[in-house]
Protein backbone atom coordinates (compact mmCIF):
# COMPACT_ATOMS: atom_id res chain seq x y z
CA UNK A 1 0.00 0.00 0.00
CA UNK A 2 2.94 2.16 0.89
CA UNK A 3 4.33 1.60 -2.46
CA UNK A 4 1.01 2.61 -4.64
CA UNK A 5 0.54 5.84 -2.52
CA UNK A 6 4.35 6.72 -3.50
CA UNK A 7 3.25 5.83 -7.16
CA UNK A 8 0.24 8.17 -6.68
CA UNK A 9 1.75 10.90 -5.30
CA UNK A 10 4.69 10.91 -7.89
CA UNK A 11 2.24 10.72 -11.00
CA UNK A 12 0.08 13.43 -9.07
CA UNK A 13 3.43 15.26 -8.96
CA UNK A 14 4.06 14.94 -12.80
CA UNK A 15 0.80 15.90 -13.92
CA UNK A 16 1.38 19.92 -14.23
CA UNK A 17 4.84 19.41 -15.42
CA UNK A 18 3.24 17.08 -17.78
CA UNK A 19 0.48 19.18 -18.62
CA UNK A 20 2.66 22.12 -19.05
CA UNK A 21 5.00 20.73 -21.37
CA UNK A 22 2.20 19.81 -23.58
CA UNK A 23 2.97 22.64 -26.54
CA UNK A 24 6.27 21.51 -26.55
CA UNK A 25 5.50 17.45 -27.23
CA UNK A 26 2.84 18.55 -29.61
CA UNK A 27 5.28 19.46 -32.56
CA UNK A 28 6.46 15.53 -32.31
CA UNK A 29 10.01 15.12 -33.21
CA UNK A 30 11.84 14.96 -36.96
CA UNK A 31 9.79 15.98 -39.84
CA UNK A 32 7.01 14.62 -39.57
CA UNK A 33 3.67 16.13 -37.49
CA UNK A 34 2.77 15.10 -34.39
CA UNK A 35 0.42 15.33 -31.54
CA UNK A 36 1.35 14.30 -28.07
CA UNK A 37 -1.77 15.41 -25.43
CA UNK A 38 -1.91 14.67 -21.98
CA UNK A 39 -5.24 15.79 -20.30
CA UNK A 40 -7.37 14.39 -17.27
CA UNK A 41 -9.48 15.31 -14.28
CA UNK A 42 -9.98 15.67 -10.33
CA UNK A 43 -13.32 14.93 -9.24
CA UNK A 44 -15.49 14.52 -6.06
CA UNK A 45 -18.78 13.42 -5.20
CA UNK A 46 -21.03 11.91 -2.86
CA UNK A 47 -24.59 10.11 -2.88
CA UNK A 48 -26.98 10.39 -0.31
CA UNK A 49 -30.08 8.62 0.66
CA UNK A 50 -32.41 8.08 3.46
CA UNK A 51 -32.04 4.65 5.75
CA UNK A 52 -35.56 2.98 5.83
CA UNK A 53 -34.71 1.32 9.02
CA UNK A 54 -34.57 4.66 10.60
CA UNK A 55 -35.07 7.19 8.20
CA UNK A 56 -32.00 8.80 9.00
CA UNK A 57 -30.19 10.66 6.27
CA UNK A 58 -26.61 8.36 5.31
CA UNK A 59 -24.02 8.77 2.11
CA UNK A 60 -23.08 5.29 1.76
CA UNK A 61 -21.07 6.57 -1.01
CA UNK A 62 -18.64 9.17 -1.26
CA UNK A 63 -15.81 9.44 -3.99
CA UNK A 64 -12.47 11.13 -5.07
CA UNK A 65 -11.34 10.45 -8.34
CA UNK A 66 -8.41 11.23 -10.23
CA UNK A 67 -8.16 10.67 -14.13
CA UNK A 68 -5.49 10.79 -16.50
CA UNK A 69 -5.22 10.52 -20.24
CA UNK A 70 -2.56 10.17 -22.96
CA UNK A 71 -2.96 10.54 -26.44
CA UNK A 72 0.01 10.09 -29.04
CA UNK A 73 -0.75 9.92 -33.11
CA UNK A 74 1.28 11.16 -36.21
CA UNK A 75 -1.87 12.40 -37.56
CA UNK A 76 -2.02 9.62 -40.12
CA UNK A 77 -0.84 6.54 -39.69
CA UNK A 78 -0.83 5.84 -35.59
CA UNK A 79 -2.75 6.63 -32.67
CA UNK A 80 -2.16 5.55 -29.15
CA UNK A 81 -4.69 6.04 -26.47
CA UNK A 82 -4.75 5.76 -22.43
CA UNK A 83 -7.53 6.35 -19.51
CA UNK A 84 -5.97 5.47 -15.88
CA UNK A 85 -8.24 6.02 -13.69
CA UNK A 86 -7.55 6.05 -9.40
CA UNK A 87 -11.30 6.04 -7.01
CA UNK A 88 -10.54 6.43 -3.30
CA UNK A 89 -13.77 6.49 -0.95
CA UNK A 90 -16.54 4.68 0.05
CA UNK A 91 -19.56 2.70 -2.06
CA UNK A 92 -22.78 1.13 -0.52
CA UNK A 93 -21.07 1.86 2.52
CA UNK A 94 -17.62 -0.15 1.95
CA UNK A 95 -14.09 1.30 1.75
CA UNK A 96 -12.69 1.38 -1.94
CA UNK A 97 -9.30 2.04 -3.32
CA UNK A 98 -9.46 1.05 -6.74
CA UNK A 99 -6.85 1.76 -9.64
CA UNK A 100 -8.15 1.38 -13.02
CA UNK A 101 -7.02 0.94 -16.95
CA UNK A 102 -9.90 2.53 -18.06
CA UNK A 103 -8.70 2.03 -21.73
CA UNK A 104 -4.95 1.54 -23.21
CA UNK A 105 -5.11 0.50 -26.89
CA UNK A 106 -3.02 0.98 -29.80
CA UNK A 107 -4.07 1.46 -33.90
CA UNK A 108 -2.15 1.55 -36.95
CA UNK A 109 -4.01 2.45 -39.99
CA UNK A 110 -4.25 2.42 -43.54
CA UNK A 111 -5.60 3.98 -46.86
CA UNK A 112 -9.12 1.60 -46.38
CA UNK A 113 -8.51 -0.19 -43.29
CA UNK A 114 -7.40 0.03 -39.08
CA UNK A 115 -6.03 -2.12 -36.82
CA UNK A 116 -6.31 -1.76 -32.60
CA UNK A 117 -5.15 -3.68 -29.95
CA UNK A 118 -5.36 -3.57 -26.16
CA UNK A 119 -8.24 -2.56 -23.69
CA UNK A 120 -10.98 -0.56 -25.56
CA UNK A 121 -14.75 0.30 -25.40
CA UNK A 122 -16.48 -0.92 -28.49
CA UNK A 123 -20.24 0.07 -28.50
CA UNK A 124 -22.62 -0.64 -30.90
CA UNK A 125 -25.94 0.25 -32.10
CA UNK A 126 -27.85 3.95 -32.77
CA UNK A 127 -30.48 4.08 -30.12
CA UNK A 128 -30.44 6.47 -27.23
CA UNK A 129 -31.49 4.25 -23.85
CA UNK A 130 -31.78 0.91 -25.07
CA UNK A 131 -29.18 -0.97 -27.54
CA UNK A 132 -30.07 -4.32 -27.87
CA UNK A 133 -26.87 -5.10 -30.72
CA UNK A 134 -24.36 -4.11 -28.26
CA UNK A 135 -23.04 -7.12 -26.96
CA UNK A 136 -18.80 -6.29 -26.47
CA UNK A 137 -18.09 -4.32 -23.82
CA UNK A 138 -19.71 -5.00 -20.27
CA UNK A 139 -21.12 -2.05 -17.73
CA UNK A 140 -20.88 -1.12 -14.48
CA UNK A 141 -24.66 -0.99 -13.86
CA UNK A 142 -24.37 0.75 -10.12
CA UNK A 143 -21.79 3.00 -11.70
CA UNK A 144 -21.15 5.88 -8.88
CA UNK A 145 -20.24 8.71 -10.33
CA UNK A 146 -22.40 12.18 -12.25
CA UNK A 147 -20.70 11.31 -15.76
CA UNK A 148 -22.95 8.68 -17.40
CA UNK A 149 -20.06 7.62 -19.75
CA UNK A 150 -19.01 5.78 -16.41
CA UNK A 151 -21.40 2.90 -16.78
CA UNK A 152 -19.49 1.60 -19.82
CA UNK A 153 -16.31 -0.82 -19.01
CA UNK A 154 -13.40 -1.66 -21.52
CA UNK A 155 -12.38 -5.03 -23.10
CA UNK A 156 -8.91 -6.66 -24.08
CA UNK A 157 -10.10 -7.00 -27.58
CA UNK A 158 -8.61 -6.58 -31.29
CA UNK A 159 -10.60 -4.77 -33.58
CA UNK A 160 -10.57 -4.29 -37.60
CA UNK A 161 -11.82 -1.88 -39.67
CA UNK A 162 -11.92 -2.29 -43.99
CA UNK A 163 -13.16 0.81 -45.50
CA UNK A 164 -13.93 -0.49 -49.44
CA UNK A 165 -15.80 2.34 -50.50
CA UNK A 166 -16.95 5.62 -48.85
CA UNK A 167 -20.14 4.16 -48.38
CA UNK A 168 -19.40 0.98 -46.80
CA UNK A 169 -17.28 -0.03 -43.76
CA UNK A 170 -16.84 -3.74 -42.36
CA UNK A 171 -15.66 -4.09 -38.32
CA UNK A 172 -14.55 -7.34 -37.12
CA UNK A 173 -13.73 -7.81 -33.21
CA UNK A 174 -12.54 -10.93 -31.22
CA UNK A 175 -12.62 -10.76 -27.72
CA UNK A 176 -10.43 -13.60 -26.31
CA UNK A 177 -11.32 -13.21 -22.12
CA UNK A 178 -14.34 -12.60 -20.71
CA UNK A 179 -14.95 -9.39 -18.41
CA UNK A 180 -18.73 -9.03 -16.67
CA UNK A 181 -21.20 -6.40 -16.14
CA UNK A 182 -21.27 -5.60 -12.54
CA UNK A 183 -24.86 -6.49 -11.60
CA UNK A 184 -27.72 -3.86 -10.30
CA UNK A 185 -28.27 -7.14 -7.53
CA UNK A 186 -24.51 -7.02 -5.93
CA UNK A 187 -25.81 -4.75 -2.75
CA UNK A 188 -29.37 -6.49 -2.58
CA UNK A 189 -29.88 -7.89 0.77
CA UNK A 190 -30.23 -11.79 0.36
CA UNK A 191 -32.13 -14.34 2.14
CA UNK A 192 -30.18 -15.30 5.26
CA UNK A 193 -29.63 -18.71 3.33
CA UNK A 194 -28.19 -17.67 0.04
CA UNK A 195 -24.96 -16.57 -0.53
CA UNK A 196 -23.48 -15.52 -4.14
CA UNK A 197 -19.94 -15.76 -5.51
CA UNK A 198 -19.41 -13.01 -7.54
CA UNK A 199 -15.81 -12.50 -9.53
CA UNK A 200 -15.53 -8.99 -11.46
CA UNK A 201 -12.06 -9.99 -13.04
CA UNK A 202 -11.43 -11.28 -16.25
CA UNK A 203 -12.14 -14.79 -16.75
CA UNK A 204 -8.88 -16.46 -18.85
CA UNK A 205 -10.23 -19.51 -19.73
CA UNK A 206 -8.88 -20.07 -23.40
CA UNK A 207 -12.06 -21.51 -24.63
CA UNK A 208 -13.69 -18.45 -23.90
CA UNK A 209 -13.44 -16.67 -26.54
CA UNK A 210 -15.90 -13.93 -28.10
CA UNK A 211 -16.33 -12.26 -31.79
CA UNK A 212 -18.41 -10.13 -33.31
CA UNK A 213 -18.93 -8.60 -37.06
CA UNK A 214 -20.65 -5.37 -38.63
CA UNK A 215 -21.38 -3.93 -41.23
CA UNK A 216 -22.20 0.13 -41.84
CA UNK A 217 -23.80 1.75 -44.77
CA UNK A 218 -23.79 5.31 -44.83
CA UNK A 219 -26.19 6.70 -47.92
CA UNK A 220 -27.26 9.76 -48.61
CA UNK A 221 -30.41 10.06 -46.61
CA UNK A 222 -29.74 7.64 -43.77
CA UNK A 223 -27.42 5.13 -42.19
CA UNK A 224 -28.04 1.45 -41.69
CA UNK A 225 -25.79 -1.52 -40.45
CA UNK A 226 -26.06 -5.34 -39.86
CA UNK A 227 -23.94 -6.88 -36.56
CA UNK A 228 -23.49 -10.55 -36.26
CA UNK A 229 -21.95 -11.93 -32.34
CA UNK A 230 -21.04 -15.12 -31.20
CA UNK A 231 -19.71 -15.44 -27.72
CA UNK A 232 -20.62 -14.64 -24.04
CA UNK A 233 -22.95 -12.02 -23.13
CA UNK A 234 -21.32 -9.45 -20.98
CA UNK A 235 -24.06 -9.72 -18.21
CA UNK A 236 -23.75 -13.45 -16.37
CA UNK A 237 -26.03 -15.31 -15.30
CA UNK A 238 -26.81 -16.27 -11.47
CA UNK A 239 -26.07 -20.48 -11.32
CA UNK A 240 -26.74 -22.72 -8.29
CA UNK A 241 -23.63 -24.24 -7.53
CA UNK A 242 -23.45 -25.76 -4.35
CA UNK A 243 -26.88 -26.68 -2.05
CA UNK A 244 -27.13 -28.77 1.20
CA UNK A 245 -30.21 -29.84 3.90
CA UNK A 246 -29.78 -30.28 7.05
CA UNK A 247 -32.48 -32.27 8.55
CA UNK A 248 -31.17 -32.69 12.40
CA UNK A 249 -33.39 -30.29 13.62
CA UNK A 250 -37.26 -30.16 14.06
CA UNK A 251 -37.07 -27.98 11.21
CA UNK A 252 -35.47 -28.51 8.51
CA UNK A 253 -32.49 -25.89 7.21
CA UNK A 254 -30.93 -25.09 3.66
CA UNK A 255 -28.17 -23.23 2.52
CA UNK A 256 -27.46 -22.50 -0.94
CA UNK A 257 -24.60 -21.12 -3.00
CA UNK A 258 -25.06 -19.14 -5.86
CA UNK A 259 -22.11 -18.07 -8.69
CA UNK A 260 -22.13 -15.84 -11.21
CA UNK A 261 -21.75 -17.51 -14.14
CA UNK A 262 -21.22 -16.72 -18.24
CA UNK A 263 -22.92 -18.04 -20.87
CA UNK A 264 -22.66 -17.88 -24.98
CA UNK A 265 -25.13 -16.37 -27.03
CA UNK A 266 -25.35 -15.95 -30.94
CA UNK A 267 -27.25 -12.32 -31.37
CA UNK A 268 -27.76 -10.94 -34.76
CA UNK A 269 -28.84 -7.43 -35.11
CA UNK A 270 -30.27 -4.48 -37.34
CA UNK A 271 -29.82 -0.71 -36.50
CA UNK A 272 -30.31 2.74 -38.50
CA UNK A 273 -29.92 6.81 -38.28
CA UNK A 274 -31.91 9.06 -40.26
CA UNK A 275 -33.48 12.73 -39.89
CA UNK A 276 -37.05 14.45 -41.14
CA UNK A 277 -37.01 18.02 -40.84
CA UNK A 278 -36.35 18.81 -37.37
CA UNK A 279 -36.45 15.06 -35.92
CA UNK A 280 -34.04 12.65 -35.77
CA UNK A 281 -35.32 9.02 -36.08
CA UNK A 282 -33.15 5.59 -34.80
CA UNK A 283 -33.65 2.15 -33.60
CA UNK A 284 -31.94 -1.36 -33.05
CA UNK A 285 -33.47 -4.82 -33.60
CA UNK A 286 -31.85 -8.13 -32.55
CA UNK A 287 -32.64 -11.87 -31.92
CA UNK A 288 -31.07 -13.01 -29.56
CA UNK A 289 -30.22 -16.92 -29.13
CA UNK A 290 -28.41 -19.10 -26.11
CA UNK A 291 -26.25 -22.23 -27.06
CA UNK A 292 -27.88 -23.49 -24.04
CA UNK A 293 -31.39 -24.78 -23.05
CA UNK A 294 -32.26 -22.64 -20.81
CA UNK A 295 -34.89 -24.60 -18.95
CA UNK A 296 -31.72 -26.96 -18.00
CA UNK A 297 -29.35 -24.62 -17.64
CA UNK A 298 -31.37 -22.04 -14.87
CA UNK A 299 -28.66 -19.25 -15.21
CA UNK A 300 -28.69 -19.10 -19.31
CA UNK A 301 -31.92 -16.68 -20.58
CA UNK A 302 -34.68 -17.32 -23.01
CA UNK A 303 -34.29 -16.67 -26.58
CA UNK A 304 -35.57 -13.42 -26.94
CA UNK A 305 -36.48 -11.07 -29.87
CA UNK A 306 -35.94 -6.91 -28.76
CA UNK A 307 -36.47 -3.91 -30.67
CA UNK A 308 -36.15 0.30 -29.75
CA UNK A 309 -37.51 2.96 -31.96
CA UNK A 310 -36.46 6.61 -30.54
CA UNK A 311 -36.77 10.59 -32.24
CA UNK A 312 -35.06 13.35 -31.01
CA UNK A 313 -36.27 16.79 -31.77
CA UNK A 314 -34.38 20.04 -31.29
CA UNK A 315 -35.86 23.87 -30.87
CA UNK A 316 -33.83 26.62 -29.87
CA UNK A 317 -32.11 25.86 -26.52
CA UNK A 318 -34.31 22.89 -26.12
CA UNK A 319 -33.99 19.35 -27.28
CA UNK A 320 -36.13 16.40 -26.17
CA UNK A 321 -35.19 12.85 -27.06
CA UNK A 322 -38.05 9.92 -26.75
CA UNK A 323 -37.86 6.19 -27.29
CA UNK A 324 -40.56 3.33 -27.26
CA UNK A 325 -38.69 -0.64 -26.47
CA UNK A 326 -39.89 -3.74 -26.43
CA UNK A 327 -39.30 -7.54 -26.43
CA UNK A 328 -41.23 -10.66 -26.81
CA UNK A 329 -40.33 -14.60 -26.02
CA UNK A 330 -40.49 -17.25 -28.33
CA UNK A 331 -41.93 -20.17 -27.01
CA UNK A 332 -42.48 -18.69 -23.82
CA UNK A 333 -43.46 -20.70 -20.49
CA UNK A 334 -44.68 -19.07 -17.53
CA UNK A 335 -41.83 -19.74 -14.42
CA UNK A 336 -42.96 -22.26 -12.42
CA UNK A 337 -41.61 -21.10 -9.07
CA UNK A 338 -41.22 -17.45 -7.89
CA UNK A 339 -37.54 -15.76 -7.66
CA UNK A 340 -35.77 -16.76 -4.42
CA UNK A 341 -34.98 -13.07 -3.82
CA UNK A 342 -37.54 -11.03 -2.23
CA UNK A 343 -39.05 -13.71 -0.38
CA UNK A 344 -37.94 -15.48 2.61
CA UNK A 345 -38.30 -19.22 2.76
CA UNK A 346 -41.09 -20.13 5.60
CA UNK A 347 -39.60 -23.18 7.56
CA UNK A 348 -43.37 -24.51 7.73
CA UNK A 349 -43.70 -24.25 4.43
CA UNK A 350 -40.48 -26.14 3.13
CA UNK A 351 -41.83 -28.84 6.07
CA UNK A 352 -44.43 -29.62 3.82
CA UNK A 353 -42.75 -29.85 0.72
CA UNK A 354 -40.62 -32.15 2.07
CA UNK A 355 -43.64 -34.31 2.90
CA UNK A 356 -44.79 -34.28 -0.46
CA UNK A 357 -43.52 -37.74 -1.79
CA UNK A 358 -40.92 -37.50 -4.50
CA UNK A 359 -40.00 -33.66 -3.83
CA UNK A 360 -36.88 -32.95 -4.95
CA UNK A 361 -35.79 -29.83 -2.73
CA UNK A 362 -32.09 -28.74 -4.63
CA UNK A 363 -34.68 -28.96 -8.35
CA UNK A 364 -36.88 -26.73 -6.08
CA UNK A 365 -33.76 -24.42 -5.24
CA UNK A 366 -32.66 -24.58 -9.03
CA UNK A 367 -36.30 -23.11 -10.10
CA UNK A 368 -36.26 -20.35 -7.72
CA UNK A 369 -32.17 -19.43 -8.70
CA UNK A 370 -33.70 -19.95 -12.34
CA UNK A 371 -36.71 -17.04 -11.79
CA UNK A 372 -34.38 -14.81 -10.25
CA UNK A 373 -32.74 -14.95 -13.55
CA UNK A 374 -35.68 -14.71 -15.67
CA UNK A 375 -36.71 -11.47 -13.00
CA UNK A 376 -33.68 -9.61 -13.76
CA UNK A 377 -33.72 -10.01 -17.56
CA UNK A 378 -37.50 -8.83 -17.93
CA UNK A 379 -38.29 -12.51 -19.07
CA UNK A 380 -41.16 -13.30 -16.56
CA UNK A 381 -43.61 -12.23 -18.96
CA UNK A 382 -44.15 -13.16 -22.97
CA UNK A 383 -44.23 -9.35 -23.85
CA UNK A 384 -42.42 -6.50 -22.76
CA UNK A 385 -42.79 -2.41 -23.37
CA UNK A 386 -41.16 0.30 -22.36
CA UNK A 387 -40.98 3.70 -22.65
CA UNK A 388 -37.82 6.76 -21.97
CA UNK A 389 -37.93 10.38 -22.81
CA UNK A 390 -35.07 13.47 -21.67
CA UNK A 391 -35.88 16.84 -21.76
CA UNK A 392 -32.72 19.23 -21.57
CA UNK A 393 -32.04 23.02 -22.58
CA UNK A 394 -29.08 24.75 -22.35
CA UNK A 395 -29.08 27.67 -21.08
CA UNK A 396 -26.55 31.13 -20.05
CA UNK A 397 -25.22 30.24 -23.15
CA UNK A 398 -24.21 26.57 -22.30
CA UNK A 399 -23.21 27.04 -18.94
CA UNK A 400 -26.33 25.66 -17.29
CA UNK A 401 -28.07 22.73 -18.53
CA UNK A 402 -31.05 21.28 -16.70
CA UNK A 403 -32.60 17.63 -17.86
CA UNK A 404 -34.91 15.22 -16.61
CA UNK A 405 -34.69 11.75 -18.12
CA UNK A 406 -37.52 9.28 -17.33
CA UNK A 407 -37.97 5.33 -17.88
CA UNK A 408 -40.90 3.09 -17.07
CA UNK A 409 -41.65 -0.28 -18.27
CA UNK A 410 -45.61 -1.01 -18.66
CA UNK A 411 -45.07 -4.68 -17.86
CA UNK A 412 -43.09 -4.79 -15.10
CA UNK A 413 -44.88 -1.37 -14.00
CA UNK A 414 -40.36 -0.25 -13.00
CA UNK A 415 -40.14 3.20 -13.18
CA UNK A 416 -36.83 5.48 -12.85
CA UNK A 417 -36.81 9.50 -12.89
CA UNK A 418 -33.60 11.02 -12.95
CA UNK A 419 -33.55 14.41 -12.71
CA UNK A 420 -29.94 16.80 -13.15
CA UNK A 421 -28.65 20.46 -13.19
CA UNK A 422 -25.49 20.81 -14.81
CA UNK A 423 -23.38 24.26 -14.34
CA UNK A 424 -20.25 24.95 -15.66
CA UNK A 425 -19.47 28.42 -13.75
CA UNK A 426 -15.33 28.68 -15.87
CA UNK A 427 -13.44 26.40 -18.74
CA UNK A 428 -12.79 23.30 -16.91
CA UNK A 429 -14.88 23.10 -14.06
CA UNK A 430 -18.34 21.43 -14.03
CA UNK A 431 -20.59 21.44 -11.26
CA UNK A 432 -23.56 18.48 -11.09
CA UNK A 433 -26.59 18.02 -8.95
CA UNK A 434 -29.19 15.20 -9.31
CA UNK A 435 -31.00 12.49 -7.87
CA UNK A 436 -31.81 8.87 -8.80
CA UNK A 437 -35.52 7.58 -8.02
CA UNK A 438 -36.11 3.68 -8.67
CA UNK A 439 -39.95 2.49 -7.53
CA UNK A 440 -41.42 -0.59 -8.57
CA UNK A 441 -44.35 -3.33 -7.68
CA UNK A 442 -43.51 -5.35 -5.10
CA UNK A 443 -40.95 -7.94 -5.88
CA UNK A 444 -40.18 -6.40 -9.19
CA UNK A 445 -36.31 -5.51 -9.71
CA UNK A 446 -36.61 -1.69 -9.29
CA UNK A 447 -38.33 -2.62 -5.75
CA UNK A 448 -35.69 -4.67 -4.61
CA UNK A 449 -33.23 -2.15 -5.67
CA UNK A 450 -34.50 1.21 -4.56
CA UNK A 451 -33.63 1.30 -0.93
CA UNK A 452 -29.18 1.08 -2.17
CA UNK A 453 -30.15 3.71 -5.87
CA UNK A 454 -32.34 5.61 -4.67
CA UNK A 455 -30.54 8.64 -3.63
CA UNK A 456 -29.43 12.85 -4.15
CA UNK A 457 -26.26 13.35 -5.47
CA UNK A 458 -23.76 15.98 -6.36
CA UNK A 459 -19.83 15.92 -7.80
CA UNK A 460 -17.27 18.70 -8.76
CA UNK A 461 -14.71 18.14 -11.51
CA UNK A 462 -11.93 20.02 -12.83
CA UNK A 463 -10.44 18.89 -15.82
CA UNK A 464 -6.78 20.20 -17.44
Amino acid sequence: MKQLSFRLAALLFAVPVLAHSQNDLSTGSGTEPGIRNISGFVRGGFYSGVDDADDKITIPSIYSDLSIKVEASDGSRYRAYADFRYRYGSEFSENVSRPELREAYASFMGNRWELSAGQKIVKWGRADFTNPTQKLSPGNLISRSTDKEDIDLGNLLLQGRWFPVKALSIEGVIVPLYRPSVLLIKPIELPSYVTINSDESLVTDRAMVSYGLKADFRLPRIDFGFSWFDGYDPMPGIKLSNFSLDTSGYIPSISAEMTMTPYKIRNAGFDFETTFGEFGLRGEAAWSVPHLPADQNEYVPLEEIKWALGADWMKGNWRITGEYSGKTLPGFEPSPVEPFIGTELDPLMLAQLMAVPGFDLREYMREQTGAFNRLYNYQLEEWYHSAAIRIEADLAFGKVTPSLTTLYNFTSRDLMIMPELMWKPADGLTIVIGGDFLSGKKGSLYDLADEFMNCIKAGIKVSF
